[in-house]
């Protein structure tokens, strides 16, 4: 029998022992599992217990650790994995998540040394492990002041619907039932941290903590898993208390990670949104892009949203660093493809950011400094009700290497300057900041006002003692949002939101690859406004209504050859010197959609879910100029309204708490790109593109930590815009909405989950990814196709403060387009290439080892942390791009990054 079900048991009697652990500074428990199977077993047979007594503590043995120590660390928590043995002695206690080494080394003896009432099955004493947190107290305190009074509703997690006869038990002692509305009630409630347990027939007993105030009415809702009768106790999965509204699982296909698991993967440099390119779906994006390539889609066909609000971006260019400063992330969230009605306007995949709510306790920062950049974080409460943070960041990387010579010879470029660093690889320059406040109108209910910037400028270069010969491309790009947020959480759980912002972004691409510079710069005024409900509609149904509205006022520039850039499948080589035909344009667009949206989550006896969702959107384009400007006649504008109505549906079925079955579909649209939209270079009535995602996979639980899962998927995209086949195009049609795309594969995610200080995961993709310009036209690779994609990394805490972990990665190169021969054209005096089939060969293969060490020491009250964050620890040649000699008899590469020892340090506190 798998104990593993009974961890929330365990848990649920140590945090009614919270009152004798405050006696002594202690902590209380968190949420437990165990990993040891029982000889014998037990079913729900209608006792609120289950059959099942959970182990009580006798004798908490208070720490060693002196008054000024504990002044010191107050409030810190040591989790700690606890194996309790059928004599009710604590047989071992590891640290797993480590404050400093002498609080956890006291933790621990003071652990080994408490005495506990065994846990018991029908009867018979068993021994258990379970994840325990202690909190540290300077000053322990058992102090009645004004009562407060304690009350809630528990309900149904999966429909919402209120639940009676449930058992809530205060602190181990005092306690009460559900009424039929599913409501209970403490009076003259001592104020301070209480434990809290549910007990009932359909659910294994649960615990959780609550922070009860002095002559407050503490109200709180409680929602929680039911599992049917017949399911045998050893089958049950582990479950927990969300003291919140339930968010619906919109999307079959979804990787989350938290941020304290992200910042210590190796090859990020302790960014947590980094953890992204580690994710199964997403190919290795080329260096200095900082693009996000998921299932074989265009990096711009991916939409990315910070708590609602869309960027233009994740990375800063060169990829090494995300937009958001680490400290202010709470989660990051990747759905590649059949996410639900909720978001659109991409083919391609979805990336949700989660910010943390700013520290209400106290005030909390952070410095870092390494070889890349330096950063500051600062937040906490700045009044009654009210938190802030703010974060700053801004590169170095350059300016350290043009000034040190001998990290230049470190890194084999023999003393160059960084200006000349671009021809190996491309060294960004960026800076980026955010900022929030936030205020409590009343319990569960928020008002917050925030913004962000961010810039960055990189450049590719290839050298040439000829200057006529010398090739670059220079990007930059600058954006900024500021927003709006109320959030509002009813008594039965419903959630609502608004959420209206507003930005600017400015980009630039130049082109030096001949006499003539190509230059495209376009700026844009970005509006959006968010807002939604979800809730419980009925016993069997829960809902999202929204409605999602965003728009963009562009101005762009254009100048240069009508050839450059290239776009997506043009038979081109990187460098080679683009058509001497040019032109130049000016024109200003609005677009946008405004986009209600429904989503329902049918549950049919709890195994089965049924999640359909609509989402209306008509886009509409408004443009200045339908023809090119000719002489004095007049501009004459053009009006499109594109209506679209996109079915979404997600289906996920779980026969048992070890297997689920997922399958999704979703119809999607996406406007056309503002660059697109230019009567000289475009097509100014170009329509939208339409995608459609199918697939279906499987979750499994291998153990107690381990997990995997497999996904299916098949994609297809029509009405793409694609350059004009014709010679000589009519009058504004250089751009036809006439492209095809599809991509299809298998991914895989074996996953570990943090346990004993480990964690790390395996993440495997098998893609083909094919265009089309015409319905007559033969198949090709996609520009950003890659067949193989494989991330292994792990993470372990090696205790006394130091981790160490490790990431493999390896990817095939992207395709492009082999030059076959070369001829000599007179009139321009240079040779131009002919070309082999389109994309019919590739850059080698990336492989790339990286390790990070770390150590952490506490220092009067706060942590510093010093990194060394080796990339490419083997300094392997991978190659980033090919590019030939001015008679294209010679290839070459430009190099990625070869081993880069990022050393660092960061202080909290």
């Amino acid at each position: 029998m798998r104990l593993s079900t009974y961890s929330n048991i365990i848990a649920a009697a140590l945090a009614g022992l919270l009152t004798s652990h405050r006696a002594h500074g202690q902590a209380a428990v968190d949420s437990a599992r165990s990993n040891r199977d029982l000889s014998s077993s037990s079913s729900a047979n209608g006792d609120a217990s289950n059959g099942l007594t959970p182990p009580k503590l006798l004798q908490a043995e208070p720490t060693s650790l002196p008054a000024e120590e504990l002044s010191k660390w107050d409030a810190s928590v040591v989790v700690l994995d606890l194996s309790i043995d059928a004599d009710g002695n604590v047989a071992s206690a590891t640290v797993v998540e480590s404050v400093e080494p002498s609080v956890d080394e006291a933790v621990v003896a003071a652990l080994l040394n408490s005495r506990f009432e065994p846990a018991r099955v029908n009867g018979e004493a068993i021994g258990v492990k379970i994840k325990y947190r202690y909190r540290v107290a300077a000053n322990p305190q058992h102090v009645v002041s004004v009562d407060a009074t304690f009350d809630g509703i528990v309900r149904n997690r999966t429909n919402g619907t209120p639940l009676a006869n449930v058992r809530i038990t205060l602190d181990g002692e005092a306690f009460t039932t559900t009424d039929g509305m599913g409501k209970f009630s403490f009076v003259s409630v001592e104020p301070g941290l209480h434990g809290v347990i549910l007990s009932g027939q359909s659910f294994v007993p649960l615990a959780t903590e609550e922070q009860i105030e002095s002559g407050t009415a503490h109200s709180v809702v409680y929602e929680v898993e039911i599992v049917e009768e017949h399911v045998p106790i050893e089958e049950r999965s582990d479950l927990e208390i969300e003291i919140r509204s339930s968010k619906l699982q919109k999307s079959v296909t979804v990787t989350s990670v938290s941020a304290a698991q992200g910042t210590r993967v190796a090859g990020t440099g302790g960014d947590a949104i980094k953890v992204v390119e580690n994710l199964p779906g997403v190919a290795r994006s080329a260096a200095g892009s900082g693009q996000v390539v998921v299932w074989g889609a265009s990096a711009a066909d991916t939409r990315v949203y910070v708590d609602g609000v869309r960027i233009p971006t994740l990375y800063h260019q060169g990829g090494f660093r995300s937009v958001i400063h680490s400290d202010l992330v709470d989660s990051v969230e990747l759905v590649p493809g059949g996410y639900g009605a909720a978001y659109g306007r991409g083919l391609g995949g979805l990336i949700t950011v989660v910010r943390k709510a700013p520290a209400e306790d106290r005030l909390h920062g952070s410095t870092q400094i390494d070889l890349l950049d330096a950063s500051a974080a600062l937040q906490g409460p700045v009044a009654k009700d009210w938190q802030a943070s703010v974060a700053v960041r801004r590169s170095h990387l350059d300016w350290v290497l043009n000034r040190g010579a001998d990290v230049g010879e470190a890194l084999r470029i023999s003393h160059r300057p960084a200006s000349d660093l671009g021809e190996f690889f491309p060294i960004p320059q960026y800076y980026d900041a955010q900022g929030s406040i936030r205020y409590r109108l009343r319990e569960k209910e928020w008002l917050e006002f925030g913004g962000l910037l961010s810039s960055d400028s990189v450049a590719h270069t290839v050298s040439s003692t000829d200057p006529a010969q010398r090739k670059q491309q220079t990007q930059d790009l600058y954006f900024d949002r500021v927003f709006a947020r109320y959030t509002n959480v009813a008594e039965n759980g419903a959630e609502s939101s608004v959420v209206p912002w507003y930005g600017v972004d400015r980009s630039s691409l130049v082109f030096n690859f001949g006499a003539v510079p190509t230059s495209l710069a376009i700026h844009s005024r970005n509006f959006g406004f968010r807002s939604a409900w979800r809730g419980p509609i009925s016993s069997y149904l829960s809902a999202t209504l929204g409605f999602d509205i965003e728009a963009a006022q562009v101005q762009a520039q254009r100048s240069g050859s009508v050839t450059a850039p290239p776009r997506e499948g043009d038979a081109h080589i990187f460098g080679q010197p683009p058509s001497d035909q040019i032109n130049s344009d000016n024109w200003t667009a609005f677009s946008g959609s405004a986009a209600p949206y429904v989503e329902g989550d049918f549950a049919f006896l709890e195994q089965l879910h049924v999640i359909p969702g609509l989402r209306l959107e008509p886009f509409f384009t408004s443009v200045d100029r339908r023809t090119p400007p000719q002489g004095d006649t007049p501009a004459v504008g053009a009006y499109i309204v594109d209506f679209s109505l996109q079915p979404r549906l997600a289906i996920r079925y779980a026969p048992s708490s070890r297997v689920t079955y997922k399958a999704a579909f979703g119809r999607y649209r996406q406007q056309a790109a503002p660059e697109d939209l230019s009567t000289v270079f475009g097509n100014p009535l170009v329509t939208s593109a339409q995608a459609n995602h199918w697939l279906a996979g499987v979750a499994v639980r291998l153990g107690e930590f381990v997990s995997a899962e497999t996904t299916v998927f098949y994609t297809t995209s029509e009405h793409l815009s694609v350059r004009n086949p014709a010679l000589a195009p009519q009058l504004a049609q250089g751009l036809l909405a006439q492209g095809e795309g599809r991509a299809y594969g298998m991914q895989l995610l074996i996953r570990r989950e943090i346990a004993h200080g480990l964690f790390g995961w395996v993440a495997y993709t098998l893609l083909r990814s094919e265009r089309r310009n015409g319905p007559s036209d033969a198949w090709r690779l996609f520009d950003f196709d890659q067949t193989h994609v494989l991330t292994a990394l792990a993470s372990y805490d090696l205790g006394k403060g130091f981790e160490l972990g490790s990431r493999f990665r390896y990817a095939s190169g992207y395709p492009r387009t082999p030059v076959v021969g070369a001829y000599y054209d007179l009139r321009r005096d240079l040779y131009d290439p002919i070309l082999g089939a389109t994309n019919s060969t590739r850059i080698p293969a990336f492989v790339q080892v990286d390790v990070r060490l770390s150590k952490r020491w506490s220092l009067a009250g706060t942590q510093l942390e010093a990194y060394v964050d080796v990339q490419n620890v083997s300094n392997r040649k991978n190659y980033e791009e090919i590019v030939y000699s001015a008679d294209y008899s010679n290839k070459r590469y430009i190099q990625g990054l070869p081993v880069l020892p990022v050393v660092g340090a960061k202080w909290n506190f």
